[in-house]
């Protein structure tokens, strides 16, 4: 099992795929998970995820998880090198997921050995539990989840942005959420020019910059 989990930067992937196909980046097909994305509808930062992986020279393909089924990701997931998901609300994406089924397919494949890469969002339901999330964002509107665990690949909660570099995630709402959420088992915090490269049960902190 290998994967990156990211705040924000994609400045570590190029490494992280350097195994991955024989040709060049645009052979490496990158399913792209928007789903935590879509209740924020046009925010800004959703076509920047999604442009500095075009811009490294992969080949993206587009998957809206709720836009389908199941059978329909473990399609996607056979045809590409990797699966890459993108930040947003972990709640929704968490909810996604486990209604329809896709849940299971993401682990299995991950697990059979996928490369995963995971920002924000997409780090944080990786981990044990999205509790950071909710912690940070609150809820989606119309959705109360009683069970906030991830999917359990690696054994950490990650709270990103960790810097406070972020407009909306300041250096005082940061430390509020690590101080609320001390004690917890594996919490790692990211900033967002960095990483946590999990090989198996190997865990190691990576740089990560911004590729702009």
């Amino acid at each position: 099992m290998k994967m990156l989990l990211l705040s924000r930067f994609v400045g570590a992937v190029p490494e992280f795929l350097g195994g991955v196909g024989t040709g060049s980046r645009a052979d490496i097909r990158i399913a792209y998970i928007d789903d935590a994305s879509q209740p924020l509808g046009d925010a800004p930062f959703v076509g920047r995820e999604r442009t500095q992986l075009q811009d490294l020279g992969y080949s993206v393909v587009p998957v809206t998880i709720g836009d389908g089924t199941a059978a329909d990701l473990a399609t996607v997931l056979d045809s590409v090198n990797a699966v890459y998901v993108a930040g947003g609300m972990a709640d929704h994406l968490m909810d996604v997921l486990r209604r329809t089924g896709a849940d299971s397919v993401l682990v299995e494949r991950v697990r059979a050995g996928l490369p995963y890469i995971g920002a924000s969002a997409g780090a944080m339901i990786a981990g044990t539990s999205i509790d950071p999330a909710i912690a940070l964002d609150g809820h989606t509107e119309g959705i109360s989840l009683e069970d906030r665990s991830g999917l359990g690949l690696a054994d950490v909660v990650i709270l990103p942005h960790a810097d406070g570099q972020l407009p909306p995630y300041p250096s005082e709402t940061i430390n509020e959420v690590a101080g609320r959420l001390k004690g917890t088992p594996g919490l790692t915090l990211l900033a967002d020019d960095a990483g946590l490269l999990v090989e198996d049960n190997h865990l190691r902190r990576v740089d990560s910059p911004s590729t702009a």
